[in-house]
């Protein structure tokens, strides 16, 4: 489970496969290639994730595969109940032993969103220990609980029963810490009234945050003897700088020295921490608040973890944060050249983004002779201001390129379906739908999931299935990950079963598929259900051309012994 601000569906698309198997070249989708193999991870873990962001920050890509409807069911889109933003970034896993049944909880608090961007992020990973306790309500159990309630579309019932069983797993569980911290506390803000954030009063503090707003650093100055440094980037102390020049001693911006690997690639700050210091004492902050008030006066939704930090810091405290040993050497003071009391920050198109989704959009099909036709459609008020929100708005599915994007602001001014020109194949059509704009500072893009009706959602699966499984390497490749075979997925050697070649049913080194077969039979007859489902999307002519004769006649034998042949 993981919640982000932002969320990149290239990434998302990505997580599946580096969620199965730890290889080279797993962890980043190629723009253009989606293998059978990402697939298969794809469909194993799509039932068991679940994905929340702020509505309107997932980010667009180009050359999205049919694949990408695998994951609507994933991605679900949040809004904050206090009128901010959705902003946590967490992860909460759960590890199973088939063999045994024991768990094991692994939860990742973190400044960073779901994309593949190079800022420079912090956060702790911690796992859980031993048995479970008995339960005690906290913070992070209180906001999966809650979250589902602030949907567009709220989950359905199988994920609603595993996010509260996630909820429920993370009051249980006992936390074993990094070296050198203790006493952990979750802090979740912004979930409802009075939720805000409160820095405890200290003798020293350092405040790391990307994003600042000068009323947020004079509370967090006033609340220590002596604020230590205020570490954030050089645009955001520009805007903040009286109040960080008279709030703290020391003003710093990050200072990573060059890789000429990465030349012209290194990141921004965007890590968030608080450390103080209160007489011989350290506590530490990290997750997703800003030193902002939207973050600390709870409009948003956020998320921290405090814990004790001061046997890591030893005997110096912060100052041995700031060593140059530490992170004293990738940072530098920072003055700006020009000071100024004040500047307005850079235009922000949320309230745009907000305004659109707003409309409750949906995506209407309808079957044609040559395909599909499809139009946007408004269930909710569309707010009058649109064209001046979103100049030139237009919109088109994930799995086109840019270049068929289409005007969309009039027709929904007017009440009256946008339609996109055209027909579509039936495996493009998604949910995920790519808006752009003309804003003022340049492009404004951004994707909505929005419902996808006039279309049965197994019908729109299969046929992406089938594009995406056109001959018998692929389908065998898809086959193995599906019955849990993860050893070999760079070595799957042999042919691709034509024009006479044997079908790579088994690779050196590997199990054969009669014993993964029957292994899954045994050990996970539901996923075998839902093979028998893939392979009934496919027609007898289809199937023929990716499944060998005498793959169908093993399938038959091994589905009748497992009593799933009526």
């Amino acid at each position: 489970m993981v919640c982000a601000y932002s969320a990149s569906l290239d990434t998302v698309l990505s997580l599946p496969a580096a969620m199965l198997a730890d290889l080279p070249g797993m962890a980043k989708r190629k723009a253009g290639i989606f293998t059978a193999v990402e697939l298969a991870a794809l469909k194993r873990v799509c039932d068991r994730t679940l994905i929340f962001c702020q509505r309107g920050a997932i980010h667009p890509a180009e050359y999205l595969p049919p694949a990408i409807i695998e994951a609507e069911r994933m991605v679900h889109e949040v809004k904050a109940p206090m009128g901010g933003a959705f902003h946590p970034k967490l992860w909460v896993i759960r590890f199973v032993d088939p063999a045994t049944g024991r768990s094991m909880l692994r939860i990742a608090i973190l400044s960073r969103n779901l994309t593949g961007d190079r800022s420079w992020d912090l956060g702790i990973v911690m796992d859980s220990r031993g048995a479970p306790g008995s339960g005690k309500g906290n913070d992070i159990g209180a906001l999966l609980r809650a979250m589902p309630s602030w949907c567009a579309r709220p989950p359905d019932q199988g994920q609603l029963r595993l996010i509260a069983e996630m909820a429920r797993d993370v009051e249980r569980a006992r936390w074993r810490l990094p070296d050198g911290l203790g006493a952990v506390t979750f802090h979740a803000l912004g979930t409802g009234p009075g939720r805000t954030w409160v820095q405890p009063k200290s003798d020293r503090l350092v405040v790391i945050s990307p994003f600042l707003t000068g009323l947020a650093l004079r509370q967090l100055a006033g609340s220590s003897k002596q604020p230590v440094i205020v570490i954030s980037r050089s645009d955001a102390l520009d805007r903040c700088w009286a109040a960080a020049r008279d709030g703290f001693a020391r003003q710093a911006v990050l200072a990573v020295p060059d890789d000429p690997l990465l030349a012209g690639k290194v990141g921004e700050l965007h890590g968030k921490a608080l450390i103080w210091e209160s007489g011989r004492q350290a506590r530490m902050a990290i997750g997703s608040m800003n030193a902002t008030g939207a973050a600390m006066d709870g409009r948003n939704v956020e998320v921290m973890a405090t814990f004790d930090c001061g046997k890591a810091l030893g005997e110096s405290g912060v100052d041995a944060l700031l060593d140059r040993h530490s992170l004293g050497a990738v940072i530098e003071d920072f003055e700006p050249a020009q000071p100024v009391d004040e500047k307005p920050a850079p235009f922000d198109d949320r309230p745009a983004r907000a305004a659109l989704w707003d409309a409750k959009l949906h995506i209407a099909c309808t079957a044609s002779d040559d395909g599909w036709h499809i139009a946007l459609v408004a269930d909710g008020k569309v707010d009058p201001a649109l064209p001046e929100l979103l100049p030139a708005l237009r919109f088109r599915p994930a799995t086109l390129s840019a270049n068929r994007a289409t005007r969309c602001g009039p027709g929904l001014i007017s009440g009256s379906p946008a339609a996109f020109p055209g027909t579509l194949d039936l495996s493009e059509i998604t949910g995920f739908t790519v808006f752009e704009a003309d804003g003022a500072d340049g492009l404004i893009s951004f994707t909505l999931n929005l419902e996808v009706r006039g279309v049965d959602e197994e019908e729109r699966r299969h046929a992406a299935l089938r594009a995406l499984l056109p001959d018998r390497q692929h389908f065998a490749d898809f086959l193995r990950i599906m019955l849990g075979d993860f050893t070999g997925l760079e070595g799957l050697a042999g042919g691709d079963g034509m024009d006479g070649d044997p079908t790579a049913w088994r690779a050196s080194g590997q199990a054969g598929l009669l014993e993964l077969l029957i292994r899954c039979a045994t050990d996970d007859p539901e996923r075998l259900g839902s093979i028998r489902q893939m392979l009934e999307s496919f027609g007898p002519e289809e199937l023929e051309t990716v499944a060998s004769e005498d793959f169908t006649a093993l399938w038959s034998s091994v589905m009748r012994a497992a009593g799933l042949v009526l």
